[in-house]
């Protein structure tokens, strides 16, 4: 995709057409840990951030020399006139990440979103989750409801 593309995408604020085609992984990597830091790249957008700056840091991780293990989807911090992201803009992020990546593991914020949103972001093409250390969800019965398998890494 070129970047006049991945921006006209985040500018539409349109998840299900950025979602159109993208397959739900048969599988979700997950891990239990107390932050995303194993070599994941992360991907700053939402509050503070423009379009085109994640477009820019999408495109920068697609064209990395030395690979990229994964992409971790981070909102901006919460501001008293904007919270952090808007649901559907982590919906939209997830999508338009899958297209620019298509085999990077995609995985969101699971502090920031929570369970349920992480859960329905594998729809939008997320298919690796870090699950806090004191988080008690159980990863098989997550991925189950969403018709996967959750396979530790």
């Amino acid at each position: 995709m070129t970047r006049d593309e991945v921006i006209a995408l985040l500018e539409a604020r349109d998840p299900i057409a950025a979602a159109d085609g993208i397959r739900r992984p048969g599988e979700i990597g997950w891990v239990r840990a107390d932050d995303a830091g194993d070599g994941a790249v992360p991907i700053r957008y939402g509050a503070g951030t423009t379009p085109a700056e994640v477009a820019d840091q999408l495109l920068a991780a697609a064209e990395s020399a030395d690979g990229v293990r994964a992409v971790h989807l981070v909102p901006g911090t919460d501001a008293p006139d904007r919270p952090g992201s808007w649901g559907t803009e982590d919906l939209l992020v997830t999508a338009v990440a899958r297209r620019v990546l298509p085999d990077t593991p995609i995985r969101p914020d699971w502090r920031a979103l929570g369970a349920g949103a992480c859960q329905v972001a594998v729809a939008f093409g997320a298919d690796e989750w870090v699950i806090p250390t004191d988080d008690p969800s159980d990863p098989d019965h997550l991925a189950e409801a969403v018709g996967a398998r959750a396979v530790p890494r």
